[in-house]
């Protein structure tokens, strides 16, 4: 066990830029508060986790948020070989994992669910890992997972010097951009043999060498009860941003006939 000591060592490590970056996004309004962000993201077990993945050599430091979610928060990390990494930690203290039973239920890839959040929030975290690694095993333009331990996942990191690639929302789209998420969808479901179940144009990196996909915690298994439900809505999503930005696209449901054949 860390003690007291090392903790907070440790903590203070990790926190890093952490707080200059949060107060930089929130404002006096917002009512931030350095321990609340500290004792979400770093309780004792994730503490441990952390330790553990630095006395392994997995990683060396991290520097501090660069992504932050209703159920997780990433962090820029650097390797002993001073790669950048991407560590999603999955908050323990949050009740929002509640929601996502009906993306396990159902899925024969996870049928022992034990009760408790910490539980789901480890167990979510091993399926965004299954799921990543399903995919960049097919040859998918995904984030290249590297480990998961409890609610830590560590991942290559897209991006340069912290800053991560823009997602599509985030940048200037044409009709390749539209026919190559199409594509991704479609090698989705009959290479990886998932359904994204929540892809939008804010979990797509666009990266000079082409598009990049990330957030695969929802993804399903095509035998899913839900699957073809999930991947029509991932369709329509993205036709809707799509749209929105001017372009005249395929009708979604002639997509999802397409993938199916």
């Amino acid at each position: 066990m860390l003690t007291d000591e090392l903790e907070k060592k440790l903590a203070k490590r990790i926190d890093g830029r952490l707080l200059e970056k949060e107060r930089e996004r929130k404002s006096e309004k917002d009512g931030f508060d350095k321990n609340k962000v500290l004792d979400e993201v770093f309780d004792k077990s994730t503490m441990m986790t952390l330790s553990g993945l630095k006395n392994s050599g997995t990683i060396s430091y991290v520097n501090g948020a660069v992504g932050s979610g209703k159920e997780s928060k990433t962090y820029w990390a650097v390797g002993p070989s001073g790669n950048d990494l991407a560590l999603k930690i999955y908050l323990v203290a949050t009740s929002n994992f509640k929601k996502r039973y009906p993306y396990l239920l159902g899925d024969s890839r996870f049928t022992k669910i034990k009760k408790g959040t910490r539980n789901l929030v480890e167990l979510w975290a091993q399926k965004e890992f299954g799921n990543l690694s399903q995919c960049f095993k097919k040859g998918l333009p995904c984030v290249r997972p590297i480990t998961v331990i409890k609610n830590v996942l560590v991942m290559e990191f897209a991006g340069k010097n912290g800053v991560p690639e823009p997602t599509l929302v985030e940048t200037e789209v044409d009709y390749n951009d539209y026919e190559s998420v199409v594509s991704i969808i479609d090698d989705l479901y009959n290479k990886a043999k998932i359904v994204h179940a929540d892809l939008s144009e804010y979990n797509i990196f666009k990266t000079k060498k082409g598009l990049l996909f990330f957030d695969l915690g929802s993804a399903v298994d095509i035998k899913h009860p839900n699957a073809i439900k999930f991947l029509e809505r991932d369709i329509k999503n993205i036709t809707k941003f799509f749209v929105k930005r001017g372009l005249t696209v395929t009708n979604p449901s002639d997509i999802v006939k397409r993938i199916m054949k």
